[in-house]
């Protein structure tokens, strides 16, 4: 009897054992380098949102189509002609169409659409037809594009706090971040103003840096949680496909 309660012991110290060294071992193995690949890559990295109207700082929207549909998108009215004035209320569509050259009016019916060099160029942006929704290039009456100005730059990781909740390893990471303009961002920010009536402006010129949530020459600073799970780190964005956020979730607070 004893000779088996001396065995029991022993397999219980080796398990325990066991996962302790398992422990400090996937805790040793957190490799900076890598987890800040992965943030930089995630699409919760990139996106942009943020601020109380959930205001995309990094793409600007744009629509194309027949006037009559997308006056309102542009700060106009349907009762008004389609012209070049019509677009300032869309600061940024207009630069685009009158410095750049991106976009066209025709008269008859009342549109506007790419020029052969928007349609070059516009291979960089997200194409909808409904908001939300990436559309196909065909056809309809009106569509959204999406213009990136700027995305968003990993700076790098700043610490990581690491530990365990209802038997789950995680690690908190702590890193900072900058707005970087894209070659078109840069060429609009280098104007100290554009052509606007919009947003209430009654000078009829705006600066770009008022447009839009972008803050140049400013570090931000965010966090990141990774969770261990089938021997590596996950980044939480891809924890709800995962057994591991119940259990952690039937914890004190919620993991993911």
């Amino acid at each position: 009897m004893r000779q088996n309660s001396k065995r029991v012991c022993s397999i219980f110290f080796s398990v325990m054992l066991c996962a302790f060294f398992g422990l400090a071992r996937a805790q040793q193995e957190f490799d900076r380098e890598k987890a800040a690949k992965t943030l930089a890559d995630s699409e919760t990295f990139k996106d942009c949102h943020a601020g109380i109207n959930n205001w995309d700082a990094c793409n600007w929207h744009i629509y194309t189509g027949r006037w009559n549909l997308i006056a309102g998108y542009w700060g106009s009215s349907t009762t008004v002609h389609l012209e070049p004035d019509s677009l300032k209320g869309n600061p940024v569509g207009y630069w685009l169409y009158k410095e750049k050259g991106y976009l066209q009016l025709s008269p008859s019916p009342e549109t506007i659409t790419l020029s052969d060099k928007g349609k070059t160029t516009s291979k960089d942006w997200s194409h909808v037809t409904a908001p939300g929704r990436e559309a196909d290039r065909t056809q309809s009456p009106f569509e959204r594009w999406e213009v990136p100005l700027a995305t968003k730059k990993l700076v790098g990781i700043t610490s990581v706090l690491r530990g365990q909740q209802m038997g789950v390893q995680f690690a908190e990471v702590h890193y900072t971040w900058v707005y970087s303009l894209t070659p078109l961002g840069t060429e609009l920010f280098k104007n100290e103003r554009i052509p606007s009536t919009g947003r209430g402006n009654t000078e009829g010129w705006i600066a770009p840096t008022q447009l839009t949530d972008i803050t140049l020459n400013k570090t931000f600073e965010s966090k990141a949680t990774f969770f261990f799970h089938d021997g590596g780190w996950r980044l939480q964005e891809n924890c709800n496909t995962l057994d591991i956020c119940r259990r952690a979730e039937g914890g004190q607070g919620q993991f993911c």
